[in-house]
């Protein structure tokens, strides 16, 4: 069971950042932070895909985010963004948003640690990819 749990709660995680990062994209006026963003956003897909294979290799079946919560999600986003569209405050909640994900991700993996050293590995894995796109937005603050 922490195996099923641990997989869908990156499923449900990298689908909320997957949901939110166009709209910061389409607001950034920044050719090199939308290019930055551009580019997480594709290795975010990327880890997104590799959930949805270890899923159906566990013969899972995804549990969607709830749409209220994906549409507000996308709507605080938006509106934040068009409130400020400024280089520095899109970075800021790009970077907020990770912490977050990256936060929810570590509860998990505490949460279900008997999940298997794969599913643990590619948590922490995860992990990785939100520090460094983090680090990579600090220069834009």
């Amino acid at each position: 069971m922490d195996n099923q749990n641990l997989l869908n709660e990156m499923y449900q995680n990298l689908q909320m950042v997957l949901n939110t990062m166009p709209e910061l994209t389409q607001a950034s006026t920044d050719c090199d932070l939308k290019g930055c963003l551009e580019q997480q956003e594709q290795q975010f897909q990327d880890f997104f895909s590799r959930v949805k294979q270890a899923m159906t290799k566990d013969m899972q079946q995804p549990e969607e985010i709830g749409e209220i919560q994906k549409k507000y999600a996308e709507w605080m986003t938006k509106m934040k963004a068009m409130a400020d569209k400024s280089t520095s405050h899109l970075a800021e909640m790009s970077i907020q948003g990770y912490t977050m994900g990256m936060i929810q991700l570590i509860q998990s993996s505490h949460k279900n640690c008997d999940a298997s050293k794969d599913n643990l590995s590619m948590s922490s894995d995860l992990v990785k990819l939100y520090e460094e796109s983090i680090d990579s937005l600090k220069k834009y603050l």
